[in-house]
């Protein structure tokens, strides 16, 4: 499949956010054939190890303690680091920093990273704007032979229909909170943050 960087460059501008690569509606069994696909596939670091220690993460992603030490994962494409912190049972999500992605091969490398996971789990892979995981940018689904990478067009296009007027509303009453009353805004950003996260459904996802 040959592209152009410029068809792509637009989703890695650096803009302060990172941008996230997802896997939806699983369960522990694709945690489980995950973990075994990067340790034996991927240069990474699983808190000051180089495997991933299968048994305590899943014992983690369980835990409704809040006692077990939390752990991070990066896993190395280069200079390229793929960071994941085990959020959710049911829902993979790994981050990526777009300042690290600077050309065509750089993308070929997440777009192989995407495509391995997705044989792996024989699941859709799906890589985002940050915390938007019902918006792909990129799909890759080897099962369903999809791999698609949406044009700065074609978002904004999908985003206009996708935008209905109570949404508009929403975001009108976001900017107006955050100009004339700064102080309600801030205590609004504080109760979403402490809400519990929950997964998205693909049924979620605009495409």
């Amino acid at each position: 499949m040959t592209r152009s960087w410029n068809d792509i460059q637009w989703i890695f501008e650096p803009d302060g956010s990172l941008r996230d690569i997802y896997v939806q509606d699983i369960s522990l069994q694709e945690w489980g054939k995950l973990i075994g696909h990067l340790n034996n596939n991927f240069d990474l670091t699983y808190s000051d190890q180089d495997k991933i220690d299968k048994k305590y993460v899943l014992e983690y992603l369980q835990d409704t303690s809040g006692e077990m030490e939390s752990k991070s994962l990066t896993i190395h494409l280069g200079q390229i680091k793929i960071n994941c912190f085990f959020f959710l049972s049911e829902q993979i999500e790994f981050d990526i920093d777009p300042k690290e992605v600077n050309s065509l091969s750089d993308f070929e490398k997440i777009e192989k990273f995407m495509t391995s996971v997705s044989e792996a789990l024989q699941e859709q892979v799906t890589l985002t704007a940050e915390n938007n995981p019902e918006f792909p940018l990129f799909k890759v689904d080897t099962k369903n032979e999809i791999n698609k990478i949406l044009t700065e067009k074609e978002a904004s296009e999908l985003l206009g229909r996708t935008n209905s007027i109570s949404s508009q509303m929403s975001i009108l009453r976001t900017r107006i909170q955050m100009r004339f009353f700064p102080k309600r805004f801030e205590k609004t950003l504080l109760e979403s943050a402490n809400q519990e996260y929950q997964p998205t459904k693909k049924e979620k996802n605009v495409w």
